[in-house]
């Protein structure tokens, strides 16, 4: 019996893609002060309005306890707010500031390089491929990562 080579296996590939492709996201968000689940919770909110931090955790694809210590920086720093859900007593509802909007819009333009860099081995139909390929395993995998269907903006974060 013969192991198989990791570079024909999926898992492999995605996950040294993951990490290659994490640290150039680290390295392009900490000018701004930023973690990945810091910048994650920030789109999301800035994205699907107000969401609970289990929610919040589950869409940015980290644990509760991660995501408890990146919301509680990001409250620090005036750019999420955290209010009592108006009828459940035991949710804590997080939503982003117009400060958290701006810094997310910032990190975006950040990882821009990133996304090129990653892609740059595709033609412009290839990373349009690409793209859909990945959206489609992780539709399978983890759905809520990708937001609603026509997920857009809330009304006030729109071209904030």
């Amino acid at each position: 019996m013969t192991v198989w080579d990791p570079g024909e296996r999926i898992g492999y590939l995605l996950w040294q893609l993951s990490q290659a492709y994490a640290q150039r996201i680290e390295q392009a968000l900490r000018p701004l002060k930023l973690t990945q689940a810091q910048y994650s919770a920030l789109v999301r909110l800035s994205r699907d309005g107000t969401l609970s931090s289990a929610e919040l955790a589950r869409r940015c694809g980290v644990t509760a306890q991660s995501m408890g210590t990146a919301l509680r920086d990001l409250v620090e720093r005036g750019l999420v707010q955290r209010r009592a859900h108006p009828t459940h007593g035991k949710i804590v509802e997080m939503s982003v500031t117009a400060a958290g909007v701006e810094l997310a819009l910032r990190g975006e333009g950040a990882l821009e390089p990133c996304e090129r860099e990653a892609l740059q081995a595709f033609l412009p139909q290839e990373q349009e491929q690409v793209r859909a390929f990945l959206q489609r395993m992780l539709g399978t995998l983890n759905p809520r990562a990708l937001g609603a269907v026509g997920d857009q903006p809330p009304e006030e974060t729109r071209g904030a």
